[in-house]
């Protein structure tokens, strides 16, 4: 999360500020009006239930960065008086020093000039010739020899130590933004696991992949293997990398046939989707080869909605008993193109959920098992339904209720992470025109923009309430 203050004359202007700092993904957290106009708190990926105390922080981080800058143009003017200041008295006393050192000068030659002529100054004289030859006397310039007098060492020390306590802060506040980004980083990359930290920019792509409804897992996966420092680049490469991840059946259900059985919850879409397989096959090959076979004995009126379908298509329908063997049943159908088994959607409590799994893994790899998943239900339901039918040896899966669905990521996730091919997809109650065969590229850019449409409600739902709030409240007043 990045938060930011902005302050403008308007509401428009700030929103532009906002817009052009943040990019258009930022969420308003607050508004006010002050003195300088009116004050905008935004965030970029901002979750409201955790975030708040990291919001502060960083909003209090930028106060204090703020007022250390204001402190420091505040000083930048009586720095350069002092510096002025010290600078003429140095000139001054260069112009000091050199005159006295003139005048010192001038001394010694006419003492030179007395010694020569006459014998008293002889010793005075002499002993300065009495050195060493191998030590000459240096001869200093005025302006060699005044420069380190006139330094002025109180001012310079002062300076030296309110810039070292200056730096000294801001090194302190790097280092506490510098821990705030790791912290940050590492526990975007994997709730579960804050051991393995990532790059920033992998970290914006787990966000983004989280906004796709995505597992953790398979976002972790695609977010470690992101290597672009670019995000628009980064992000074209998560898009292939979901492509790639989802397996798509190579088999084409609606053209070579074979005995398929759907399984999954109750209100999935099983019936509905057999009477689109069922009518598009006879719109191919003729009603003499189908035929359905229904398994749900357990329930009231139960295959009544199968019994119509068998009869506008003119296809046989065959119910199994409930103590029934079903590799029999299937041995006097060999002779159809394609047979379609309904099972029963029982709950996994249910006493019969047994005996029907038993059946369907007594059958073999004969009759193929499609799972289907309902795009509507949550993630965690999906998964737990693979686990209850997987004993039953499934060959692939069904999307059902795409155009009832908001967001595709928990089955994509599913079909990525058990790798269990998608055969079909449904997306309407229209028989038999809404069903298709699936494509990777399709699936992936519809869910991207499903969660771009549902950011976009959010933004405005949030803008809407933040907006309202401040009339609500002083009408309570």
């Amino acid at each position: 999360m990045k938060a930011k203050r902005f302050t403008a004359a308007n509401m428009q202007t700030a929103l532009r500020l906002v817009s052009q700092e943040l990019g258009p993904d930022a969420v308003i957290v607050s508004s006010r009006k002050t003195a300088e106009g009116m004050e905008v708190v935004a965030a970029l990926d901002y979750h409201s239930q955790s975030a708040a105390p990291e919001l502060e922080r960083q909003l209090q981080l930028q106060q204090e960065l703020e007022q250390a800058k204001t402190r420091q143009q505040q000083r930048a003017p009586a720095r350069t008086e002092q510096r002025a200041a010290r600078l003429q008295q140095a000139r001054e006393a260069d112009v000091g020093s050199q005159a006295s050192l003139a005048k010192v000068l001038r001394g010694f030659k006419n003492d030179q000039l007395t010694s020569a002529a006459g014998k008293p100054r002889a010793a005075a004289v002499a002993q300065p010739q009495s050195q060493p030859q191998s030590q000459p006397r240096r001869v200093v310039s005025p302006v060699q020899e005044e420069r380190p007098l006139a330094r002025p060492q109180p001012a310079a020390v002062s300076e030296v130590n309110d810039t070292g306590l200056y730096n000294h802060a801001l090194e302190q506040m790097q280092g506490q933004l510098r821990e705030l980004k790791d912290w940050m980083v590492s526990h975007n990359g994997s709730p579960w696991d804050t051991r393995r930290p990532l790059t920033w920019q992998q970290s914006q792509m787990w966000a983004r992949c989280q906004d796709l409804g995505l597992e953790p897992a398979w976002a972790d996966d695609i977010a470690a293997r992101v290597t672009s420092s670019d995000l628009d680049q980064a992000w074209q490469q998560v898009l292939t990398m979901l492509q790639d991840d989802i397996p798509v059946a190579s088999t084409q259900v609606l053209e070579r046939g074979g005995m398929v059985a759907l399984v999954g919850p109750t209100g999935a879409g099983k019936t509905t989707t057999i009477g689109k397989i069922a009518a598009q096959f006879v719109m191919r090959h003729g009603a003499g080869s189908v035929a359905l076979v229904t398994l749900d004995n357990y329930r009231v009126a139960a295959h009544d909605q199968l019994r119509s379908f068998s009869r506008i298509l003119g296809v046989p329908l065959h119910v199994l008993p409930v103590q029934g063997d079903l590799n029999k049943l299937l041995d006097t159908l060999k002779d159809k193109k394609l047979v379609l088994v309904d099972s029963a959607g029982l709950s996994s409590r249910d006493q019969h959920f047994d005996v029907q799994l038993a059946m369907l893994k007594q059958a073999g790899s004969r009759l193929k098992k499609l799972l289907v998943l309902p795009l509507t239900s949550q993630g965690r339901c999906l998964q737990e339904n693979y686990e209850l039918f997987k004993p039953a040896g499934l060959s692939g899966c069904v999307f059902t209720k795409l155009d009832e669905c908001f967001s595709l990521g928990a089955a994509m996730s599913v079909a990525a992470l058990t790798r269990l091919p998608v055969t079909l997809v449904t997306d309407g109650p229209h028989i038999p025109d809404d069903i298709h065969y699936p494509e990777a590229a399709k699936l992936v850019r519809l869910a991207e923009q499903m969660a771009r449409m549902a950011r976009t409600r959010w933004q405005a739902a949030t803008a809407m309430t933040e907006r309202s709030r401040p009339a609500a409240n002083t009408e309570y007043k």
